[in-house]
């Protein structure tokens, strides 16, 4: 396990988070159509999910995270799978009754800015975002504003909880985008 540290800013103009990321030096890592299904976790104290997730590069992983009680971020654990369809039917026998179960896909920019990851989204029926992975929370902010994205904007909440509260579904639903 290990604590993932980010935070999203909401309805971005990507062209121009392009540009300041260029000028700032940063460098485009990767870009990937991803394919996912998330599972929330039934009766925890904190939102906790299960996440399986295929990426155009060919990569399979599953993720469990946990929201921190305080501060920016996640608990996560993550590892590698060989099955997308295997992985995610395990986990509908594992989880008969989730909070939710929703599948969608998504495109998705990865720069690095020294060794900060910032991604841009695009996510069906949201606008587009960019998430801030750091090594701590201050940083995460200092790289917002270098972004001229006010630190005040950072939300942190997960993309299925926003996807959540805009197409209105409700707990046990099993949606797919």
């Amino acid at each position: 396990m290990h604590r993932e540290i980010e935070a999203k800013i909401l309805n971005v103009d990507p062209e121009e988070v392009q540009k300041k990321l260029r000028k700032l030096g940063a460098t485009l890592a990767q870009e990937l159509d991803l394919e996912q299904i998330v599972w929330w976790i039934p009766n925890t104290e904190k939102r906790s999910s299960v996440r399986v997730r295929k990426a155009s590069d060919g990569s399979l992983r599953l993720t469990m995270k946990q929201k921190v009680t305080e501060g920016l971020g996640y608990n996560e654990w993550e590892l590698d799978v060989s099955n997308y369809e295997y992985t995610a039917a395990i986990i509908d026998v594992l989880l008969p009754n989730p909070e939710l179960r929703l599948e969608y896909s998504h495109h998705r920019q990865d720069w690095n800015l020294g060794d900060t990851l910032i991604n841009i989204d695009w996510f069906p029926k949201l606008a587009p975002l960019v998430e801030i992975e750091a090594k701590s929370e201050e940083k995460v902010r200092e790289v917002a504003e270098q972004l001229g994205l006010s630190s005040s904007k950072l939300l942190n909440k997960g993309v299925v909880s926003l996807l959540f509260e805009k197409l209105g579904l409700k707990i046990g639903d099993k949606v797919k985008l």
